[in-house]
């Protein structure tokens, strides 16, 4: 498993890190919000502006960055705007969308952006150039809410973005059956086996895909999401609690655990 740092924090080793997404629509919220995820048992907080009133508003968005950075003190900041194309709150102009990642960068508040892979495959931006030159990292993702590929083009698709210079590469995708699981399960292996340098992150979303968000120590994803216990930022996100334990029980150095009765039991 490739490992990364951002901040105090070693992404690729030990058990995947456990993200949880800020959802707020003004300044009051945002701030309550960050205050009360700060003290979660979470490793990054990941502010997803697209749910954010003032998105337009370049100045009032370095003002909340602030009122973020100034909750959660040194943990990890992940800033994404979500598209309505994959699933985002609001719609904004796609050279509004590269701008706003950019200014973002600059500010120096956050410590990754999470820039979709199509919106920058159809662009000429340099925004990847500019975030690595000031030392934030680059999440390229991908959403199907549809299905799940084949497992040749999900692992191309992450292999396409670090070929164009993700840090981390992650993909969301909605399997409808068992089957579905096994092929995303099956991708996660082939690329943490056949190219360890790479940090990616390949979820199933909904029900179905619960398992997927638990087994990243023993197939290599680096990172896994959950619920705040108000908001969920995509179907199937567990608590944390239940996260943890899910974790705890997939992990391959666990002790004791041994799925379904309780060691000297």
């Amino acid at each position: 498993m490739s490992k990364l740092k951002v901040r105090n924090l070693t992404l690729g080793t030990g058990q995947p890190k456990v993200c949880v997404s800020l959802i707020a629509s003004n300044f009051e919220e945002l701030f309550a919000e960050a205050m009360r995820i700060s003290q979660m048992d979470c490793d990054l907080i990941e502010w997803r502006a697209d749910y954010f009133m003032y998105v337009n508003d370049i100045s009032f968005m370095r003002k909340a960055a602030y009122f973020i950075r100034y909750a959660i003190e040194d943990k990890p900041l992940i800033f994404t705007f979500r598209t309505l194309d994959e699933g985002g709150g609001q719609y904004i102009e796609p050279d509004y969308y590269f701008e706003l990642n950019r200014y973002m960068v600059h500010t120096g508040l956050v410590d990754i952006i999470d820039i979709e892979f199509a919106k920058l495959v159809d662009s000429e931006t340099d925004l990847i150039r500019f975030a690595k030159q000031n030392n934030v990292k680059v999440l390229l993702s991908n959403h199907d809410f549809v299905e799940t590929p084949t497992e040749a083009l999900m692992t191309e698709m992450i292999y396409d973005m670090r070929y164009l210079g993700a840090d981390i590469c992650k993909l969301a995708v909605t399997p409808n059956d068992m089957q579905d699981v096994l092929t995303i399960l099956q991708s996660s292996d082939n690329i943490q086996r056949e190219k360890e340098n790479i940090p990616f992150v390949l979820i199933g979303m909904g029900e179905v895909g619960k398992l997927t968000r638990m087994t990243g120590e023993l197939f290599g994803s680096v990172m896994t999401f959950a619920s705040s216990g108000k908001y969920k930022s995509a179907s199937g996100q567990m608590t944390i609690r239940q996260l943890r334990k899910g974790l705890d029980v997939m992990s391959s150095k666990s002790e004791g655990v041994d799925f379904g009765k309780e060691k000297n039991a």
